[in-house]
């Protein structure tokens, strides 16, 4: 009786779940499928590295219907499973740990045969690829006979097959949203998201024919999971195809946790502070958030960063991924749960560069409608500042994100050095774009060099030279380089998390910048050859503009125009114009607004 009971319970809840939708963006690149009720728990040290393979092409395949296997790791991969059991009503079994021949007992028939590769060869990376569309796992000759046990045939014979192989013939059976760049050697970690992407998975040099091909194929604002030896060239090779990043390299259960739905809400800040005359305020913020495999295994448990017991002491402002609302959504919302917001300190974050996908803007060609997506998910995230990680510090790429409605502000870093702009600061409208002041990292600033530049800055709140951001490098720092700094810190220098920063400068310094009405400002004024001509307070789109002298002739210049919040951009070339008084017209409807230059030879 009691056995019908817990049968009859447990049909219950697997038809309860089957009927949840897993929430997804519209455009999401990224594929799911159903909430598991059980999870069939394996620790991957009572395995070996054949043997992890094999599981971790098991768990992509299941994954294609529901998700069955969760692998733990230690470390983060602990504290998500147990927030699932806990917080997500899932049955957590370890009846199978270590036993792959009674894994395969019991879903063999789900497979249609097995693609016989090698480790730490291009073989491993074809079968990573092609699990997922030949619906095959992927053995070695270590683990063929669990297999040849179940009678599985070959399907494939990946040895001496490369990846070039793989999309000269398979290349329309995979996917154009999801790509995993990862080497050979971590052919345990990502392939279970691949297998259930029928994504391409594959490595090869950045500047290859492989590569090249392998992102041509993409559509725009897909994504590259994973990760290459050069930073620099991995983001600007995949920026320049119009497909963003999500560092994931050591990633691995996200197939699982993909298929989860969490409400994703930062905690709020009840205690909004009031603006303190004769005073520097400083945000400090983390580096490295955009990297989805940190979040998933050492950031939430590590003392150094999300670990530590001193968080809630001071202020620290977090980048996360904003991805991580659907790539593993309960990680997110468990991170949120975990965040301190006390009298004395909180955590606060932003999203991680450069919003949903680590890319340089001003190298996407489609960073409009990336922009558009990135909306999608910093509201789905509850995020609202995003952290931009470029080469040019140039309007013309950041209103395709200050336009917009989630987002309330940007911090830039230029990646050669992450405070080249050295605090530089500009209002558009009410939204600020705040570069990074200091960088608390090796090469640049120690914690005591830090303590002493801050405690000498301009106290004035009204100023913009008041407020400094500092780009705290992660794997060099942690919570306690911060309180050390703070300890050092002058009275008058204020700590605050990143949306007070935000909110601070939107009050005391672009509400001062605001026209009471219609304005141009021209840059410089007087002119030798380029100027530019900022409109503010009317942000009208049927407009025409006419550059003119005194007599009223027109001056036939080309402009180029951007478009701002508030209004217009244009900029031009006058140097072949005559020395004397010009006026810049901008008109809208039966509206006029001029600014008068004089042109210097």
């Amino acid at each position: 009786m009691k056995y019908w009971i817990i049968l009859f319970f447990l049909t219950i809840v697997v038809v309860s779940n089957a009927q949840l939708t897993i929430n997804r963006v519209e455009d999401s690149p990224y594929p799911y499928s159903k909430t598991p009720d059980t999870l069939y728990l394996f620790h991957d040290d009572l395995l070996n590295h054949d043997e992890l393979l094999l599981l971790q092409s098991i768990q992509g395949l299941l994954a294609k219907e529901e998700p069955k296997i969760y692998r733990d790791r230690g470390s983060g991969s602990s504290i998500w499973i147990s927030d699932l059991e806990e917080n997500h009503g899932v049955y957590v079994s370890d009846a199978l740990d270590g036993n792959l021949d009674t894994l395969l007992f019991l879903f063999h028939h789900r497979f249609d045969g097995y693609i016989l590769c090698e480790l730490n060869d291009n073989s491993v990376n074809v079968a990573n690829s092609l699990c997922g569309p030949l619906n095959a796992i992927a053995v070695t000759d270590q683990t063929l006979n669990l297999a040849s046990d179940y009678e599985l045939p070959i399907i494939l014979d990946a040895r001496g097959k490369d990846e070039r192989w793989v999309m000269d013939n398979y290349s329309y059976e995979l996917s154009r949203d999801v790509v995993v760049y990862q080497r050979e050697d971590k052919s345990s970690f990502l392939g279970d998201y691949s297998i259930l992407s029928d994504a391409l998975h594959f490595y090869d040099p950045i500047h290859s024919w492989t590569t090249d091909n392998a992102l041509l194929r993409m559509n725009d604002d897909a994504v590259l999971l994973g990760w290459g030896d050069d930073e620099y060239q991995t983001i600007a090779k995949a920026s320049s195809h119009s497909v963003g990043v999500i560092p994931a390299d050591w990633g691995f259960n996200l197939s699982t946790l993909t298929n989860f739905n969490a409400t994703l809400k930062q905690k709020l800040n009840l205690d909004i502070s009031q603006t303190e005359p004769n005073t520097h305020t400083v945000c400090f913020l983390m580096s490295d958030g955009d990297n989805v495999q940190w979040m998933l295994n050492l950031f939430a448990e590590d003392s150094r960063w999300f670990g530590s017991e001193n968080r809630g002491l001071m202020d620290i402002g977090w980048t996360i991924p904003p991805a991580l609302s659907e790539l593993a959504p309960t990680v997110m919302q468990k991170l949120y749960a975990m965040a301190e917001r006390t009298d004395i300190g909180s955590d606060y974050f932003v999203a991680g560069p450069s919003g949903h996908t680590y890319q340089f803007p001003e190298t996407y060609p489609d960073l409009d409608e990336s922009c558009t997506l990135m909306d999608r998910y910093m509201k789905k995230s509850d995020l609202s500042i995003v952290n931009i990680l470029g080469n040019d510090y140039d309007y013309n790429y950041f209103y395709p994100f200050l336009k917009q409605e989630s987002v309330e502000g940007l911090f830039y870093y230029d990646y050669s050095d992450y405070s080249k702009e050295r605090g530089r600061m500009d209002c558009f409208a009410l939204k600020p774009v705040i570069s990074g002041k200091y960088n608390l990292w090796g090469g640049f600033e120690t914690c005591e060099s830090l303590a002493t530049k801050l405690n000498n800055e301009v106290k004035d709140p009204y100023s913009e030279e008041g407020y400094s951001l500092v780009a705290v490098h992660a794997w060099s720092n942690s919570v306690d380089s911060l309180l050390f700094i703070q300890s050092m810190l002058d009275e008058n220098v204020r700590i605050v998390d990143p949306d007070e920063f935000v909110r601070l400068i939107r009050e005391n310094i672009c509400s001062a910048q605001i026209p009471e009405s219609p304005e141009i400002e021209t840059i410089p004024n007087p002119i030798v050859d380029h100027v530019s001509f900022r409109l503010r307070g009317l942000p009208c789109d049927d407009y025409s503009i006419h550059l003119s002298d005194l007599s009223g002739k027109e001056m036939l210049i080309n402009f180029s125009s951007i478009q701002t919040i508030d209004g217009w951009i244009f900029e031009g070339n006058l140097s072949d114009l005559k020395e004397g008084f010009y006026t810049f017209n901008f008109l809208c409807g039966k509206r006029i607004v001029s600014s008068k230059i004089f042109k210097f030879n």
